[in-house]
């Protein structure tokens, strides 16, 4: 993670920084015993859950989860990578970094990015030119105005006109000093077969599509009449990958986390019309189908999505595909229902952007209640009044209901189920046991990836947890822990690889910090576990010595707990093949683990 620029200049960064004063640029914060509390900015609260330690340089949200030092939250709040954190406050202190080591091939992508992203940035003021300094432009601007837009929102969003010529970009662009073959590496030209070069966008209002940082990535090009495609947008470049780009996340993304929701819609125009009349906390999905790339940079930035998609049957297919991704991202995801044949552009122009919010985004279906709604509206109206209609309907939502993890979520749809269609609800369970039994049999996969995540990750026994307490607080420790645990001992994975680093550190001879260990580590997970432990409950150091004794022996205890029971499997294996001989070895190894478990007495009794 931190390959890219030395340890010690990150290090200089961070320790430049006061991590209070940073996060009070965002949010105000109060005093309140050793640390400072105030509201969360990653999500919507009344009561201040968010906690700033001055001590030990490190925030936590006890409300949506949200930790970890001045890179994290820089990241987090101003949506950087890690690279681009530290050059931010690196910039914000004065600091200058050394240059970062690039192998020749990087090097030269380096180059390519750069003049790429020039590239962009000047085809799209040359678009703007055009749009408001020619004649041709004029003719599009007054078609943007007549669709509702004013000169404001045109020339906030930035959008431009390209002639109708085939080379007039590319010998403006030439002009500058730029190759045919870097116009064609931006996505701007296209070449024949006969190896020419000409303008891809022609005659066409063009939308500029950003990145988090606000640099031109790539674009969006509609006709203003019925020629076809309508729409056509950058192929993908080294600098756009339309799954992982949202229209206008760089305008929305601080009314998204205030609001702690966002609205996404299919097209440009359904942006800009709905920002015109204030409703700010909207993207556009740059195709149909929502990507899971897309999906975490929505949950990255609120927890709830509502899906207002065109309500033709394109739009109606891609909002299905979508909700599944963004359920399997962590959002609460609803749909918006709009009249048929409109999109959200027209209807804001119709009845104005009050009544959208009002009659649309409120009233927007939870997901589970949309699939129910949409699957009975394929069966048909009638469907209810027949047995083999509502067989039909059972059948088809089996997986949906199989999917709800919430006990008591599952109860309310059940009773909506049986309610709905006259079947009792004990026969509704027993149907939804054998899909699960026939889906299990098949490797069937209806059980939600969040479930599988928390079924497959193993608790964190509470030995390790307490050794790693001390590890993280007292930089003294490793050396008596090393000498009687290796990192394997370790069975909980983001304990093991925390303790790997602490280890790698400690024989380095160099000092370490709860906050400064972030750095090394890309894996969000390992960064809430280490923010956890230091913000939670302090260790009792004065007792340190009994604290690391008993945890060890309580973890050596568990290994031997844990081959036990790899022993009894086997031994359960060989019963069944009457292995008589293998089973005796086995028993005796049992025995002898059973007795070194008996020999380790934790000095404080459980």
């Amino acid at each position: 993670m931190n390959d890219f620029l030395p340890e010690d200049a990150i290090e200089e960064v961070r320790q430049h920084f006061d991590l209070v004063e940073v996060i009070s640029g965002y949010t105000s914060l109060k005093k309140a015993g050793r640390n400072y509390t105030g509201l969360c900015p990653f999500h919507s609260e009344k009561t201040p859950s968010f906690t700033v330690s001055p001590e030990k340089q490190l925030y936590h949200c006890f409300g949506c989860g949200a930790g970890g030092n001045v890179f994290s939250f820089i990241m987090a709040v101003e949506n950087l990578s890690f690279p681009e954190a530290v050059k931010f406050l690196a910039n914000r202190a004065g600091i200058t970094l050394p240059e970062r080591q690039l192998s020749e091939q990087g090097k030269k992508i380096k180059i390519i990015k750069e003049e790429l992203a020039e590239i962009n940035e000047l085809s799209m003021k040359y678009f703007q030119q055009v749009l408001f300094k020619t004649e041709m432009g004029k003719k599009a601007l007054n078609y943007l105005i007549r669709r509702g837009l004013d000169k404001e929102i045109i020339k906030k969003f930035q959008l431009g006109y390209s002639l109708p010529q085939w080379d007039k970009l590319i010998n403006f662009l030439k002009g500058k000093g730029y190759t045919q073959e870097n116009i064609l590496k931006a996505g701007l030209a296209s070449r024949s077969e006969r190896g020419s070069y000409y303008d891809r966008f022609r005659n066409r209002i063009m939308f500029p599509i950003f990145n988090q940082q606000n640099m031109v990535i790539g674009f969006g090009g509609r006709v203003m009449d019925d020629s076809q495609p309508k729409y056509l947008n950058s192929p993908e470049t080294i600098l756009y990958n339309k799954r992982k780009s949202l229209y206008a996340l760089n305008f929305a993304r601080f009314n998204i986390r205030e609001k702690d929701e966002a609205l996404v819609f299919e097209g440009y125009m359904d942006v800009l019309t709905a920002f015109q009349r204030g409703l700010e906390n909207c993207v556009a999905s740059l195709g149909t189908s929502l990507t899971e790339d897309q999906a975490r940079l929505l949950r990255r930035n609120a927890s709830r999505v509502v899906i207002a998609y065109d309500s033709d049957t394109a739009g109606e297919a891609a909002t299905w595909r979508g909700l599944d991704t963004l359920s399997s991202a962590g959002c609460r995801v609803k749909v918006a229902q709009l009249p048929p044949g409109q999109d959200p552009d027209d209807f804001v122009r119709k009845k104005g952007i009050n009544t959208f919010h009002e009659e649309i985004v409120k009233k927007a279906l939870p997901l589970i209640d949309y699939k129910l709604k949409k699957i009975g509206q394929e069966l048909g109206e009638s469907y209810i009044n027949t047995y083999e209609g509502k067989i039909s309907y059972i059948q088809k939502i089996l997986p949906i209901l199989a999917g709800i993890n919430n006990s008591v979520e599952f109860d309310l749809y059940l009773q909506k189920v049986s309610s709905e269609t006259g079947i009792d609800p004990g026969a509704l369970k027993a149907e939804i046991k054998k899909y699960k039994k026939r889906s299990n049999k098949k490797g069937g996969n209806y059980v939600s990836e969040i479930e599988k995540k928390v079924y497959s990750r193993e608790k964190p026994p509470p030995a390790e947890r307490e050794l790693l307490m001390v590890l993280l607080k007292c930089q003294d420790s490793p050396g008596e822990i090393k000498e009687r645990l290796d990192t394997k001992d370790f069975t909980f994975t983001p304990y093991r690889k925390i303790v790997e680093v602490v280890y790698n550190l400690f024989e380095q001879g160099k000092e370490y910090t709860p906050s400064s260990l972030l750095n090394s580590f890309d894996d969000p997970d390992i960064k809430n576990t280490i923010v956890n432990i230091t913000m939670g409950e302090e260790p009792d150091l004065e007792n340190r010595k009994r604290i690391v004794e008993d945890c060890i022996t309580k973890i050596k205890r568990h290994q031997l707990v844990l081959q036990r029971k790899e022993i009894e499997k086997k031994i359960s294996q060989l019963e069944k093949d009457k292995n008589a001989g293998e089973i005796n070895n086995l028993l005796e190894e049992w025995s002898k683990l059973k007795r070194r478990e008996k020999e380790l007495v934790p000095y404080r009794r459980e």
